[in-house]
């Protein structure tokens, strides 16, 4: 806890000794908030930068490549049946993906200023993983008939790959059932959603508070201390 200590600001080894003194969980959560925010970012401009291009993936040839490589062929045929259903809605899809590299830069920087201690940055960190939050539930629900056509395009695809000779299949799940692919998707949007929630309550925790508060106090001591 910061309540009762005294801190220096005008001393460099006081600063450290301050910003050494964040909460763990909080350090954790805005590392995982930079990930997801690379993560997102990666993803968003992966998809602009398909649909700019245009050039849709043939799935015969997808499914020979697939068949010639054990170790990446399920993700070669999923990437592509992706790829399809997105070039199927284009007017959906770039700009929700517009929208996602956004966010999820204001993402890694918020994260970023949270870790660095910046006055003022616990609140704005709070209002980007609200925004993105709400976007992530949205951008779900938007998605649905274009996830619910790549997934039934993979579960197809999938049935035509050697699973048993590579040894691709997983012993709890049959990946070439439309359940499988279900799952992942809904366990992704958990996991986001999750990192996205653990983030918030930490941010909202009062020892949190008390740092940010401690480090807004001895900034604003520092400015006062360098005016003649």
């Amino acid at each position: 806890m910061l309540d009762g200590r005294e801190v220096s600001a005008g001393s460099s080894s006081n600063g450290e000794r301050l910003r050494s003194l964040r909460p763990w969980f909080l350090v954790a959560a805005m590392i995982l908030t930079w990930l997801a925010g690379v993560n997102g970012t990666m993803n968003g401009c992966h998809t602009v930068s398909f649909l700019r291009q245009g050039s849709v993936p043939e799935s015969s040839a997808v499914l020979e490549q697939a068949k010639a490589d054990e170790t990446q062929g399920l993700m070669l045929v999923q990437r592509a049946a992706e790829h399809r259903a997105y070039a199927d809605a284009p007017k959906r899809m770039m700009p929700l993906s517009i929208a996602q590299v956004l966010l999820s830069l204001l993402l890694v920087i918020v994260s970023a200023m949270v870790l660095a201690g910046r006055p003022g940055s616990r609140s704005l960190a709070l209002q980007v993983i609200a925004a993105n939050t709400l976007f992530v539930i949205v951008q779900y629900a938007l998605t649905q008939p274009i996830r619910e056509a790549w997934i039934n395009a993979v579960a197809y695809d999938t049935r035509q790959l050697p699973f048993n000779e590579s040894g691709l299949q997983l012993p709890f799940f049959d990946v070439r059932t439309p359940a499988f692919w279900w799952l992942c998707t809904r366990l992704g949007l958990a996991l986001h959603l999750g990192v996205l929630g653990a983030a918030g309550a930490a941010l909202a925790s009062p020892r949190t508070r008390a740092f940010m508060d401690a480090v807004a106090r001895a900034e604003e001591r520092l400015e006062r201390e360098d005016e003649p």
